[in-house]
């Protein structure tokens, strides 16, 4: 009985073990994807400033244009 005992408390280990390795590599591996996910984040806002600063600049130069005698808007 003692023999039975000593090896079902050692596959419980290993297989508590095992469990603690998965959860370890599991939490390692989940961060990878965070930098990726952050810089398409900030690509996009940037983009989006980029463009409403355009929109504002070129209504703005496209009245300038507009202003100066004998020109025509393209």
């Amino acid at each position: 009985m003692n023999t039975l005992n000593a090896a079902v408390i050692r596959a419980a280990l290993a297989v508590q073990t095992r469990h603690r390795q998965l959860a370890i590599s599991l939490r390692d591996r989940g961060d990878r994807g965070s930098g990726v996910v952050e810089t398409i984040i900030l690509v996009a806002g940037f983009a989006g400033l980029a463009f409403v600063v355009y929109m504002a600049v070129s209504s703005k130069v496209h009245s300038w244009i507009d202003k100066i005698p004998g020109s025509t808007s393209p």
